[in-house]
């Protein structure tokens, strides 16, 4: 008999993007990754088969049962076809990709993901992955490639099979059970009550400035107004991407830093991030940024596939009397607050802050999300591994850095998608420049003050 699960707070999270959106494909994550070497897809559609029963969430399904949206597990699945595509070039092979990453995965139409094998003129081969955001997250997905990768390397070399994965039906059922935690529930209520009271009302520090604010002040003739409708409207949420690299040589001086000073890379990038939206915006001390975090801690959950996403709404009121050093600490202190707290739903807290300073749905507070997605690139190394991702076409924030290593140049790839009527191009360009100088900068000297930082920010 069939076993239907409610969704968790990590999936409810996502759902909530497809009952407040017009568009539909901001729920879905479209990637691919390639090797320099010759894969046999012959061998590598059994690998994937074997690993559609390793990995549990690949098998997950999704169906309205009496009007709420409920998921189960098939007991198993095959593809006996896999597409393969030929491509010239990678302008051709992105062509194709983009447009189904554009494409909607229905999800309530027993599609959860679409699998493409390609081959490349140059020799490289590879896999593209599109796949709901309610079965997967951008960690799920990593969990998948290297798994399938290494159940093809023990099909083709006869070594031992990898360790089994986890089961993700296990973790729903511990996240349920969590959910229904009403002492659980009242300390995460009491901690958000008093995270989004503590300075007063947020202010939207914009990646564009605050000539949109500034512009809503006035027809709304109310120059105290902190947040704006314009840069969530939903009628605005066409997306384009760009891509940067941080050279391998600053990367390598990056990481260093991080790894020295025990200073995870997203607390390094979105100080800067937030330094420079506090820059163009009034030189505010108060920023505020969502992180779109895994919540896999233990290893366990590293060896699980599945969606373990949440949002994190990150309020940093930093003054710049302060340092680089003690602007890190500040966002250090505040995650490990929120970390705390994960098992508090993220639709609860954003329906807080609205409730608690009278914002509706299309006013966010946010001025950008941010994502850091750790790629292994030293046990990858050998297989010269490539890794992309497209764009969604539609997204609900103004802009959405995801950062990660970049396998080939040894860098760290940047990669922004924002919207297109309320961030530009040169908007874009900006923010990436200053905030490598401002992480550059700080890293050199982490007792800078961050009066500095700001007063070297050229927009």
């Amino acid at each position: 008999m069939r076993t239907y699960y409610d969704l968790i707070p990590s999936q409810l999270n996502m759902y909530m993007l497809v009952k407040f959106s017009f568009h539909k494909e901001i729920v879905q994550i479209p990637a691919s990754f390639s090797v320099a070497r010759d894969i046999d897809f012959d061998v590598l559609k059994k690998a994937l088969n074997i690993e559609f029963e390793r990995n549990d969430s690949m098998r997950l399904r999704f169906k309205k049962v009496d009007g709420e949206l409920k998921q189960y597990f098939l007991d198993e699945f095959k593809m006996d076809d896999v597409p393969v595509m030929e491509f010239s070039s990678n302008e051709e092979k992105d062509a194709y990709f983009q447009k189904d990453a554009v494409t909607p995965v229905h999800f309530l139409k027993n599609e959860t993901f679409r699998i493409v094998f390609f081959k490349m003129a140059d020799g490289r081969k590879g896999v593209y992955f599109n796949c709901s955001h309610l079965a997967i997250d951008a960690m799920g997905m990593l969990v998948f490639f290297l798994d399938l990768l290494g159940v093809y390397k023990s099909l083709t070399t006869g070594c031992e099979m990898p360790q089994p994965l986890f089961k993700y039906e296990d973790y729903i059922v511990s996240e349920l059970e969590k959910s229904k935690d009403e002492k659980r529930l009242a300390k995460g209520q009491k901690f958000y009550q008093e995270y989004f009271a503590k300075g007063g009302e947020p202010f939207y520090a914009g990646v564009h400035g605050p000539e949109l604010l500034e512009k809503e002040r006035k027809k709304e003739k109310n120059p105290d107004l902190h947040v704006t409708k314009a840069a969530y409207a939903p009628f605005n949420d066409r997306a384009e991407v760009i891509s940067y690299l941080i050279s391998g040589e600053d990367a390598e001086k990056i990481l260093k830093f991080c790894l020295d000073n025990n200073v995870s890379p997203e607390t390094l990038f979105t100080f800067a991030m937030r330094t420079y939206c506090s820059a163009i915006n009034y030189r505010t001390e108060d920023v505020f940024y969502n992180l779109m975090c895994s919540k896999r801690i233990t290893y366990k959950d590293m060896r699980t596939g599945g969606c373990m996403a949440q949002t994190l709404q990150v309020r940093t009121i930093i003054p710049e009397t302060a340092t680089f050093k003690e602007g890190l600490d500040e966002i250090f202190r505040v995650r490990a607050q929120l970390y705390r707290h994960l098992s508090y739903p993220f639709i609860y807290a954003r329906g807080m802050l609205m409730k608690m300073y009278g914002h509706s749905t299309t006013q966010g507070v946010a001025s950008f999300m941010f994502s850091w997605l750790p790629i292994p690139i030293d046990k990858l190394s050998d297989l010269d591994f490539d890794f992309k991702t497209y764009n969604l076409g539609r997204y609900f924030n103004p802009l959405y850095a995801i950062c990660y290593p970049d396998p080939i140049s040894r860098g760290v790839r940047m990669h922004y998608m924002y919207r297109c009527k309320i961030v530009t191009p040169g908007d874009v360009k900006s923010l990436h420049d200053n905030m490598v100088k401002i992480i550059l900068a700080g890293i050199e000297n982490p007792d800078i003050p961050i009066k500095d930082l700001l007063d070297a920010v050229k927009r």
